[in-house]
């Protein structure tokens, strides 16, 4: 029997289409578990912590000394399987007004909670809240109250006889309820974003050009064609290595074979070893998974306007139908937000990536690089592609230290049509060096 199910449809119409699907009620021990329903409760067992995930303090990207020791394998007989974010709506327009329904396959094998948090830590102690006990049958929890515009991860733990056991942990986003998912930008931005509206208007030659800058420390924002749609080339890349360095610090595999493979893909822009790391390692030997799950994963960043529906440079393996890959300036700047927030990477896989970032060859380094100074770190991804003209672009981050603390920018410059290859060049390099120019102003030289 197949039903289909309204995204805006309440909760208790939900609750009321798995009555009548599976033959019981939203509060019966076999089912899905409602806030204030007698098997769901709050307080969580003297083990947990009842932190709340709001009470936590903006992440501050700091260094780390060495790689976090490994972890016990994230699943054991008697864990629930299946685990994963059914769907989630806005409620109201607060900052926490989402609700998210969950659903998974029970193990039956005892009292069950659901963890959330923010933070991509193995669920360090105090950094995520949880719900239950949930009796052994039940399915399903609809949790209310849930930070807006934010990646959360969750998972299922059960006490079996033979202990604590969880899923697999899963990611998703929430979706935006009061239509605004970053600060207004201040003033000084918004100056930025006139100059460099300017800059693309007084071009000496047209180019199409889309543009995002966002201060790391405020998460602050501005774009000029921020929200349409480009062609990513291989910046698009980036984000899948991030996936592989996920992967890495969920001990799935040894580092030092992809590790390496993602050093050559940034160093030459390199196609070829960005699939092999796409279909070997994140989908396991099967190329259709790993497109698959690099989608999920760049979704659950925020970037919901991003598509990747073939390697790029192989056109010809289109998952999708649709021939083109997809990402918008906005997008590609969530994304670098995500990874210098150090919550979906840890501390030190963040780290890992900045660094492996910055092994762009020489002959690569034209356009974010050339408008920064010396001090400035630049670890960034580009991409270059022809399709009925050129598109040029480049993504990063630049960054630097001072005082015991970092200071960042993620900049993000795509162009299409380009006629004649590299005229976009000047431009690119204009646009780098207002944005440096701007940051220094407000932050200081490094």
């Amino acid at each position: 029997m197949k039903f289909v199910l309204s995204m805006t449809l309440a909760a208790t119409v939900f609750a009321a289409s798995i009555a009548l699907l599976f033959g019981h009620t939203p509060h019966a021990r076999a089912g899905i578990a409602f806030p204030g329903s007698p098997t769901a409760t709050h307080t969580g067992v003297p083990t947990r912590t009842p932190t709340t995930i709001a009470s936590r303090p903006p992440p501050v990207a700091t260094a780390t000394a060495g790689p976090p020791q490994p972890l016990p394998p994230p699943t054991r007989p008697g864990a629930a399987s299946g685990a994963a974010m059914f769907h989630a709506e806005c409620t109201s327009f607060a900052s926490n007004g989402v609700r998210a329904t969950f659903l998974w396959t029970p193990s039956r094998a005892g009292a069950q909670f659901v963890d959330l948090s923010t933070y991509n830590n193995g669920f360090e102690y105090g950094s995520y809240i949880s719900v239950g006990p949930l009796a052994p049958p039940v399915w399903g929890y609809i949790w209310d109250g849930l930070e807006e515009g934010s990646t959360h991860f969750a998972r299922v733990t059960t006490y079996a006889a033979s202990g604590l056991v969880s899923s697999e942990t899963f990611a998703f986003y929430t979706p935006i309820c009061n239509g605004f998912d970053e600060p207004l930008p201040g003033p000084d931005m918004l100056q930025l974003q006139d100059s460099i509206a300017a800059a693309i208007a007084n071009s000496s030659i047209p180019i199409d050009t889309a543009v995002a800058i966002t201060d790391l420390r405020t998460n602050e924002t501005i774009d000029v064609n921020g929200n349409a749609t480009r062609l990513p080339g291989c910046t698009i890349n980036l984000y899948g290595l991030m996936r592989v360095a996920l992967d890495l610090q969920d001990y799935k595999y040894p580092e030092p074979e992809p590790g390496d493979l993602i050093g050559q893909t940034i160093n030459r822009s390199d196609p070829v070893t960005a699939r092999q790391l796409m279909r070997d390692w994140v989908g396991g030997g099967d190329l259709t998974t790993g497109i698959i799950r690099d989608n999920d994963f760049m979704h659950a960043l925020g970037m919901t306007s991003t598509l990747l529906d073939h390697p790029p440079a192989f056109p010809e393996e289109s998952l999708y139908d649709v021939d083109e890959n997809r990402i918008t300036a906005r997008d590609a700047n969530r994304g670098l937000a995500a990874l210098w927030q150090g919550r979906v990477l840890a501390p030190f896989w963040r780290d890992y990536m900045l660094s492996k970032m910055t092994l762009v060859k020489p002959g690569l380094n034209y356009l974010i690089p050339i408008g920064t100074s010396e001090g400035a770190t630049v670890s960034h991804k580009n991409g270059f592609l022809y399709q009925e003209g050129w598109a040029d672009n480049d993504v990063g981050i630049v960054w630097y230290e001072r005082g015991g603390e970092r200071y960042g920018y993620a900049i993000s410059f795509f162009t299409e049509n380009v006629v004649n290859k590299y005229d976009d060049i000047p431009l690119g390099q204009e646009i780098s060096s207002l944005a440096y120019q701007w940051f220094v102003g407000r932050y200081g030289y490094p």
